[in-house]
């Protein structure tokens, strides 16, 4: 690990490496060094390549993005400005990121003191906070220019194709999984003809493009420790071309229940409308302005699609033998799809309440800007 630091711009002298985070997919290190003018924290990756097949088109749009996002800021003239935002080390030779000799790509970025992100919600302000930063995140990113952002994971929010890459796992049967889960093929396949036909009725199906984080489970929002504040999104690998319902449909999957996204046991999983009251509001009060009342109309469905495509990926990974999510344990991905095909059962049977709640904080927000032009 002393080797790997060494290559990036960082003063002083390596004093701790450990394990950092609860991601699935790249190898994360929290790096502390000593001897400079102060101790100093830094996040250091390696990139899976098994995921991300171009890191080099990866760490372009990671530049891109944090310049961006960086010049927003500014221009707001918020306040604490470098805690609101990703910074990337650069290398010693000047690049975003460093190769070691066995083709492994590694980024560093600053450690964001003061910060916390949470693996689940527990109170409606924490999931305004999460959303309302989500949300300030995308609106920033409406003014980017220049050219389009490289497309990190091709297909990342198609539902069709998603699906049906698990009916090719399936057929493959590469590690003798798929016949004790034919009844729940069975189940999902149910399930997709369903909301494929809802994507049809509310035009969920024909969304604008948009670039949007593509990936905001709760705990890629750092949280200031002390005040609560949501102040920064992380984890930008799959910031590209998407649309809205997939950034608002992943905040409703993983904010509006107190379950565990990999509970084993769900007979008491329950969607908590005050959570989602959170969501709403904390997104509407963000991105409200921008958003098309196709958008608007299709938000209702959004948590449902999301927790879906998550069941469909976690079962395909499963019958594949785990070669995405990264498990902690015997059938942890086969776990993960029930529980998420559960939240499905759920949210789509709180959808009209789930819809109220959004059109309310459509009109609460609606009305405070109203205010505020008079």
């Amino acid at each position: 690990m002393k080797e790997i630091a060494s290559q990036f711009e960082i003063p002083g002298r390596l004093a701790d490496a450990v394990p950092h985070g609860s991601g699935h997919i790249h190898d994360t290190y929290l790096l502390r060094f000593e001897g400079a003018q102060r101790p100093a924290r830094y996040v250091l990756q390696r990139i899976n390549r098994e995921v991300f097949r171009d890191p080099d088109a990866l760490m372009s749009n990671l530049a891109r993005i944090c310049a961006h996002q960086r010049r927003e800021i500014e221009r707001e003239g918020a306040a604490d400005p470098e805690r609101r935002q990703l910074q990337l080390v650069a290398s010693r030779s000047g690049e975003t990121h460093w190769i070691d000799p066995e083709g492994g790509y590694w980024r560093c970025f600053h450690f964001i003191e003061g910060t916390r992100s949470l693996d689940a919600v527990s109170s409606e302000q924490q999931a305004y906070e999460t959303a309302r930063t989500f949300g300030v995140f995308a609106a920033r990113m409406s003014s980017f220019e220049g050219p389009p952002l490289a497309v990190t994971i091709a297909s990342f929010h198609d539902l069709e194709q998603r699906y049906a890459a698990l009916e090719s796992a399936a057929r493959r049967d590469s590690h003798a999984r798929a016949r004790p889960v034919r009844g729940e093929l069975d189940r999902i396949a149910a399930w997709f003809d369903r909301l494929m036909d809802s994507m049809r009725r509310t035009g969920a199906d024909a969304l604008p493009l948009r670039i949007v984080h593509n990936d905001c489970k709760i705990n890629n929002v750092l949280l200031d420790a002390q005040t609560g504040e949501g102040l920064c999104a992380i984890d930008l690998d799959t910031v590209m071309d998407g649309t809205i319902a997939g950034d608002f449909g992943e905040l409703v999957r993983t904010s509006s229940c107190r379950a565990a996204e990999d509970e084993a046991g769900f007979d008491a999983m329950a969607i908590d409308l005050e959570l989602l009251r959170g969501v709403a509001r904390g997104y509407a009060s963000a991105m409200g302005p921008l958003l098309t009342a196709r958008e608007w109309s299709a938000l209702p469905l959004a948590g449902s699609l999301m927790a879906f495509e998550n069941a469909v990926r976690f079962l395909t990974d499963h019958l594949c033998g785990d070669v995405y999510f990264r498990i902690h344990r015997e059938a942890h991905n086969l776990d993960r799809f029930r529980a998420q095909l559960r939240r499905v059962e759920l949210l789509e049977a709180q959808r009209a309440a789930i819809a109220r709640l959004i059109d309310s904080a459509r009109a609460e927000f609606s009305a405070d800007r109203a205010e505020l032009r008079r």
